[in-house]
């Protein structure tokens, strides 16, 4: 048998080889920055000195450079446990929300409970960490641990506390500065405190997991398998939840939040041909170190350069998006079927009562922005005639705007779901928010004081060149529901990444980033609003026109060509038309609101089921969910304001949810 070049042991060798001689010359380089020399001789007396650059290195550079190699491997050991448990070779601590789940109950104890944190900062993470993977696991469970709901579930509930963390540090800003510093994965150490506390408890959790690794060997079988051979594959891997979950929770107490290091090093590992879990559990701890170390030390060279602190956690998560794209070809296809979104005929007299019922609901929404707020002191009141004339202004523009950006983001998440046959296809889970980020930055970047319009159009290539990338990487899966969500999260992920590091540079440009990326609606005047509104209006007449081809494409590819449709011409004007709408909106929104996830989803529950109604309806729903949002971030924590974008998310993330428990029943 003729064995081919990538699976040669020669090509094998050279993943780990590469790995190991980047953090080498990184380190070197970085040390070399740190003490002006390699000679040994003279770092080694150098660090025996007395003085202030003595104690850079010794209670600087040196722990620092431990701790990534002891965090690496904790992280990377959890992502190997969670991957065999459930396997799944998408499965680690950022992607199934653990980390994003630890980092809120240290926010919550914190803000509101400070004595609780006497049991010590790991233990509020492990609470936080065993809270979410309970509900990850137990969604899973529904459907099988289908790998597509176990991702999903994990990436949304993480994206939940993320905007809930989020949220609480807008309000409680003064408390909360060190708490962020820290959440986003700086290794920067000023002493050995953290490092030997940190050593101890991942070695205990990785000679557990190592003792242990015989028994959990047998999950590699089904459960009826494993309980014949006297095994409870319940038990096991409540097992591996607790380990991989304590390894987690004591790094992200120490270093916060290190994305991907728990994805790459189980990975690295299954490229090169190691199977025993005994065995993988060691060499991805050893390749996550490795790849941390590299990755902190080439963010300290960076720094150097760029004249200002790089978290790790930026880089790494650089990083992650491309690696995930290699991953998509390993992923099962065991995804629940999806939904069908044909029109199913509905009584004429439930339509017409679903429809009165939605828009009585967005009117009273619209109405209740309006009319109903607070006064300077914080009292409620209907505001009328002056107490209106005097705030709408500012209250008018916003009001128009979220109106506008609920409308366009239903919109193309109910022409995204139709296309696809994928229930949870959306702008922001398949990553063309934040390809529409990525073009608006470059406008940014590339041109002083861009017009809207510029900015429109710059955010619209992005998304629209998301779009295509996510269709070329998924087309010899014949465009598979569960490859082309994998490949927007894996493209969403590259760009998030790429926007924290542009974030964390130090450039001015980028500070305006941190106040649009949450959603805000503050500041916009009605000059803006005017222009989105234009967009969502010029969208309602194309509806019509895409109507046939949205309700043939859920039949699939097959059946829509003989239908006489040309799937080249008709799948690149829907993918042209979403793209528009979602740069439109997420230019005042932010890439995070789930308004295009869900709204097609209500709408669908409403009985609007024929492709015009359903997006109709979808247009409506949104627009009430963001004006209420903006509404309930201006009101509820008076005198501060959560933005609308983030507010919809936090309002969004239990009816994710309850959609994936679903989905899970109805594949189980």
């Amino acid at each position: 048998m003729t064995t081919t070049l990538r699976n040669h042991p020669a090509y094998l060798g050279t993943i780990p080889t590469t790995i190991f001689i980047a953090a080498l010359l990184l380190s070197a380089l970085s040390l070399y920055i740190e003490t002006g020399s390699l000679n040994p001789a003279i770092v080694f007396d150098l660090a025996s000195a007395s003085g202030t650059q003595s104690l850079l290195l010794t209670h600087g550079w040196v722990p620092r450079f431990l701790i990534s190699f002891v965090a690496g491997a904790g992280l990377a050991t959890a992502g190997a446990l969670f991957q065999h448990t459930l396997k799944n070779p998408l499965a680690s601590p950022s992607t199934l929300g653990l980390a994003g789940g630890a980092k809120l109950f240290l926010t919550l104890a914190t803000l509101y409970v400070p004595g609780a944190l006497v049991i010590g900062h790991d233990m509020i993470a492990l609470l936080g960490a065993l809270v979410v993977g309970m509900l990850v696991f137990a969604l899973a469970r529904r459907s099988g641990f289908s790998p597509l709901v176990v991702i999903l579930t994990g990436m949304i509930i993480g994206l939940y506390c993320g905007a809930v963390t989020t949220a609480l540090a807008i309000i409680h800003h003064e408390w909360l500065k060190s708490l962020f510093i820290w959440g986003s994965g700086d290794l920067t150490q000023d002493g050995w405190y953290i490092l030997n506390p940190l050593t101890i408890k991942v070695a205990i959790g990785m000679v557990v997991a190592i003792m242990l690794a015989r028994p959990l060997e047998m999950l590699n079988l089904n459960d009826h398998q494993a309980t014949a051979l006297g095994a409870s594959p319940a038990r096991l891997r409540m097992l591996c939840l607790l380990i991989g979950c304590w390894l987690t929770a004591v790094t992200v107490a120490a270093v916060g939040i290190v994305g991907f290091v728990g994805l790459a090093g189980p990975a690295i590992t299954r490229m090169i041909g190691i199977r025993r879990l005994r065995h993988k559990l060691i060499a991805s701890a050893l390749f996550g170190a490795l790849l941390l170390c590299a990755a902190d030390q080439g963010v300290q060279v960076l720094s150097g350069h760029l004249g200002t602190l790089v978290p790790a956690g930026a880089l790494t998560g650089v990083f992650g998006g491309p690696l995930l794209i290699i991953l998509i070809r390993q992923l099962r296809a065991n995804s629940p079927p999806s939904r069908s979104t044909t029109a199913i005929p509905t009584k004429d007299r439930s339509l017409r009562q679903s429809r009165m019922i939605l828009r009585t609901c967005v009117l009273l929404a619209i109405a209740g922005a309006i009319f109903i707020g607070r006064d300077v002191n914080g009292f409620w009141q209907l505001q009328w005639t002056n107490d209106l004339q005097t705030v709408w202004p500012w209250r008018g523009p916003r009001i128009l705007g979220a109106i506008a950006a609920g409308t366009m983001l239903a919109i193309a998440g109910t022409v995204l779901q139709r296309m696809t046959a994928n229930p949870m296809a959306s702008p922001e889970s398949l990553g063309v928010s934040a390809g529409a980020a990525i073009g608006m930055i470059a406008i940014i970047f590339a041109i002083d004081a861009p017009s809207v319009w510029l900015l429109i159009s710059g955010a619209a290539i992005g998304a629209f060149v998301t779009l295509v990338a996510i269709f070329v990487l998924t087309r010899k899966s014949g465009y598979a529901p569960e490859r082309i969500l994998i490949a927007g999260i894996a493209i969403g992920a590259l760009f998030d990444g790429f926007i924290a590091f542009l974030m964390a540079g130090g450039d001015p440009r980028a500070a305006r980033l941190l106040a649009w990326s949450s959603g805000s609606t503050y500041g916009l005047g009605f000059d803006r609003a005017t222009i989105l509104a234009i967009v969502a209006v010029t969208a309602l007449p194309i509806l019509p026109a895409l109507a046939r081809w949205l309700n043939l494409f859920p039949l699939g590819p097959i059946t829509t060509k003989s239908m006489g449709v040309d799937l080249s011409v008709s799948r690149g004007s829907m993918l042209l038309f979403a793209a528009i709408l979602t740069a439109a909106a997420t230019l005042l929104v932010g890439p995070l609101s789930f308004a295009g996830l869900i709204a097609p989803h209500l709408a669908r529950l409403a009985g609007f089921r024929h492709a015009l109604s359903h997006s109709i309806g979808a247009a409506f729903i949104g627009a009430a969910l963001m004006v209420s949002a903006d509404w309930l971030g201006r009101m509820l924590f008076f005198p501060w304001e959560i933005p609308a974008g983030l507010m919809a998310a936090i309002i969004a993330g239990p009816v994710l949810v309850w959609l994936l428990m679903r989905i899970g029943q109805t594949s189980s």
